[in-house]
């Protein structure tokens, strides 16, 4: 069998990368040859930091890499038994050949659904630079069909091709908005590496202190002034030490960063919350060591890769009632008003030891050998068309 993998980049090594990677590797121990069709040509290196060599193995072993703007020009001449965009959130990727023995779709949330209707300017920029150029169209065509196209090839997409989706909260989204019953295969987490780096070594034996994690990339669309507003009401109770904000600052944007800074100022809380800004991935795990609860700020996340890392490290989530998280996190650590989240943290803060390995042990379904295993029965299944329009 030879399958295709589309992927915008894998270089921003997130969680979609991590789907894309470990879906090269599913596919490779069941012998097939593997093909990628990206804007941007992996850099091995920094895969390698992020994932281990065995994710930069398998694409070592990636007989052809496309780079999409030339896709017009290559895929006349390929041939593939099968082709899986791993990001049908973002990427409106579809040929009048794809069908739902031949296609998969891995959508996380359909995103460019809204961003499209939206008219969202970040996205549209997006469109413009990369995924328009591999649309056939006249040179004088307007931006306005530019966004039609992209919207028309969206839809066919996901009507037409097998659908993944990461949750039972996306998969009503996508069934509420295009009329689409997705399959549900929840996203690969490498829970054994964060179980044993934090919560079963030796130096977070006894070393935790009242602190509540955030981890979260520093963009408006992450809602980190939720958790600063809960941060208020905590200090305000004298509930827990400190709340410790990570995440990454992408380049160019600390307009975001700055308005969160004024928060702090604003509500007197620079003895409270403190800002960790492009932390390297052992600072990362030391924080996760250190800290008692990890707290999503987000209403409306629809799986949370990182909440399930969180709870793999022996960290108590508390989360909003709405998103995939609900499917996965006890319900006495859901809120939905502030006051809830505050109550939610003050018992999560009380937790003993054996609630977190307890915590621990109940997100062992989404390890990376259970997405392998589900993810190759699956592809058997759609190529042998045993999976029915």
């Amino acid at each position: 069998m030879i399958a295709n993998i589309v992927h915008t980049s894998l270089n921003p090594r997130g969680g979609s990368e991590r789907l894309a990677i470990t879906a090269m590797q599913a596919l490779s121990k069941m012998g097939s040859e593997i093909n990628l069709t990206t804007f941007e040509r992996p850099n091995i290196s920094q895969l390698e930091s992020a994932y281990g060599e065995a994710a930069t193995s398998v694409i070592k072993r990636i007989k052809t890499t496309n780079i999409l703007p030339s896709l017009k020009k290559t895929e006349s001449n390929k041939h593939y038994d099968l082709i899986i965009n791993t990001h049908g959130d973002m990427l409106p990727y579809f040929l009048p050949s794809f069908s739902k023995s031949n296609a998969i779709t891995y959508c996380h949330f359909p995103l460019a659904k809204y961003l499209i209707d939206s008219k969202d300017p970040e996205y549209a920029k997006f469109l413009r630079s990369t995924i328009l150029s591999t649309m056939p169209t006249r040179k004088k065509t307007s931006y306005q069909k530019y966004i039609d196209l992209a919207r028309t090839a969206y839809i066919h997409m996901l009507k037409k091709t097998t659908v993944l989706s990461n949750s039972e909260f996306s998969r009503s989204v996508i069934l509420k908005a295009f009329g689409v019953d997705s399959v549900v295969l929840s996203p690969p987490v490498d829970v054994d590496f964060f179980r044993n780096m934090s919560l079963l070594s030796s130096s977070s034996s006894g070393n935790r202190k009242d602190t509540i994690l955030v981890i979260a990339r520093f963009h408006p669309t992450k809602k980190i002034e939720n958790a600063i507003r809960l941060a208020k009401l905590l200090k305000e109770r004298k509930i827990g030490s400190r709340m410790k904000i990570v995440g990454n600052l992408p380049a160019g944007t600390p307009g975001y960063l700055f308005y969160l800074k004024q928060m702090v100022d604003q509500y007197d809380l620079d003895d409270y919350v403190k800002f960790e800004i492009n932390v390297n991935f052992s600072k990362l795990l030391k924080l996760m060591r250190e800290s008692k609860v990890y707290l999503h700020p987000l209403v409306g996340e629809p799986f949370g890769i990182s909440t399930v890392e969180a709870m793999s490290s022996g960290l108590i989530p508390v989360v909003p009632n709405i998103g995939g998280h609900t499917e996965f996190v006890p319900s006495k650590y859901q809120f939905r008003t502030f006051g809830e989240g505050v109550e939610a943290i003050s018992v999560a803060l009380m937790a003993p030891d054996s609630e977190r390995m307890l915590i621990s042990d109940s997100v062992q379904r989404f390890s990376i050998d259970s997405f392998i295993s589900r993810f190759q029965e699956l592809v058997k299944n759609i190529i042998s068309s045993k999976i029915k329009p």
